[in-house]
């Protein structure tokens, strides 16, 4: 090799080889780095609809290929960024790997949570220390979740304490259940442990509930009691968890039979009046749907804001706006004929729809001992509680099954005034059902005050009646 040359095999100087142990990456020297650009020039764009630039983090729940093996990029991705690892676990498949577009309500409603539920005997009414009182229970719930291979991670394990007033002595079998979020999905083992707390003045810590033997919960619920303290429990979402007692689907299939059922007898009472059907039918379409933006506004303004529940005195002041406002302004149909034949549709399929609470878990009545109290749960706390939807379901098809009587009995073009007393006994009845519900007074005189307006309307709604 001449003097000076350069080996055939020679290295050139910017890629060799620099100290090291091998194993962290070396610029190499003699390059120059150049920044990429954040985001792409405007007129650029996407080959593809639909595809993103790659970023650093690599989604929830994302696999590689099929046939090719992951990348060092990809790898390097499952690593939790520093800003990011102290982040709680959002345990959703869906949630980890929804796209920013997913509105609030829907990533919440995918959501893989817990629902996890322990049983408590409260004893009988008249023993020691609990005649005529009512008790509170506080359970800690600790759960690991069991497919996990080596050492938990964030979102593998829990410990949740929850604290149930209210619970009666002498009520049954009672399901206390806790919702735990921000875990990973999976199968978990959860074990559950009343928890006793100290009162002030006295030297030792109150008693609670014993845990409940296995059976079922009284007549006419045949709720199975699954006693003991470790249980094993899926991830679900909320709509496919479960609770004791609840019905999840139950709501939206009343309530759908509840509208078409009381369609139904709309269109046949104006039918067999030779009254025209559609505009009729489609104007009371039109006050169903203001009767469900009414409940919800009902519902936030005694909820202090919340928006997750619904208010059936709010759709019944909703409807009747509509009812109101359309027999001013003419349906197609004689006004008095419009109302009666909409009014006995509105109660027979709001009695229908009603069981719908019943069966979800809302509305419920007071934790009770009596023998008339049937076991039903507020998602939360299962126990027997005072039946107030079944009494509401039922007082609203009584009624609309006596003004359907009344309007049956003298035409529809004599029947106007029914409405008006129908739709007011039914809202002064209910007045009277709302103090058996399981919820704080948010006015005190706002029951009486709805009473005395009801009362009124009634009465106006007779001597109309008996006027024509």
């Amino acid at each position: 090799m001449p003097p000076g040359a350069a080996p055939e095999n020679a290295v050139p100087p910017g890629l060799a080889r620099r100290p090291g142990n091998g194993t962290t990456p070396q610029p190499a020297t003699g390059t120059a780095t150049v920044t990429a650009p954040k985001q792409p020039p405007p007129d650029i764009q996407p080959a593809l609809p639909g595809i993103r630039p790659a970023t650093g983090q690599r989604t929830a729940g994302a696999k590689p290929r099929a046939g090719k093996p992951a990348t060092a990029e990809a790898a390097s991705a499952k690593a939790p960024a520093p800003a990011t690892a102290g982040a709680k676990a959002t345990g959703a498949a869906a949630d980890g790997g929804a796209d920013d577009e997913v509105p609030r309500w829907a990533a919440k409603a995918l959501e893989q949570l817990l629902h996890v539920t322990y049983w408590l005997d409260p004893g009988e009414a008249g023993a020691a220390g609990k005649d005529g009182e009512r008790l509170t229970a506080t359970v800690r719930f600790t759960g690991q979740r069991a497919d996990v291979t080596g050492k938990p991670g964030p979102g593998d394990t829990f410990t949740q304490e929850e604290t149930y007033q209210g619970i009666a002595p002498g009520s049954g079998p009672v399901a206390v259940t806790a919702e735990v979020r921000g875990v990973n999905p999976g199968t978990w083992s959860v074990t559950a442990r009343p928890v006793s707390r100290a009162v002030v003045g006295q030297s030792r810590p109150a008693a609670g509930p014993e845990p409940a033997a296995p059976g079922k919960v009284p007549w006419p619920r045949r709720v199975t009691v699954h006693a003991g303290p470790n249980s094993t429990v899926h991830t679900a979402s909320t709509l496919r968890s479960k609770v004791p007692g609840v019905i999840r689907y139950a709501y939206a299939c009343l309530v759908v039979l509840g509208v078409l059922t009381g369609l139904a007898i709309e269109g046949v009472l104006l039918g067999s009046g030779h009254y025209p059907v559609l505009r009729p039918e489609l104007l009371s379409a039109a006050a169903v749907a203001a009767g469900v933006i009414g409940g919800k506004a009902w519902y936030a303004a005694v909820s202090g804001g919340k928006w997750d529940g619904w208010c059936i005195q709010g759709f019944v002041g909703g409807a009747a706006v509509v009812v109101a406002a359309v027999a001013v302004i003419g349906p197609g149909v004689p006004k008095g004929a419009f109302l009666a034949a909409a009014t006995p549709a509105l109660l027979i399929g709001m009695g229908i729809g009603r069981h719908a609470c019943f069966w979800a878990g809302c509305c419920t009545g007071r934790p009770t001992a009596s023998r008339w109290g049937i076991w039903s749960s507020d998602r939360r706390l299962g126990c027997r509680r005072m039946p107030v939807q079944l009494y509401e379901a039922w007082t609203a098809l009584v009624v609309g099954a006596a003004s359907l009587g009344v309007v049956l009995a003298l035409g529809l073009s004599r029947s106007g005034a029914v409405g008006v007393i129908a739709l007011a006994a039914y809202t002064l009845v209910r007045q009277g059902i709302l103090g058996l519900r399981d919820e704080p007074r948010h006015w005190r005189y706002g029951r009486a005050l709805t009473a005395s307006l009801a009362a009124a309307a009634l009465i106006a709604g007779v001597v109309l009646l008996a006027v024509a």
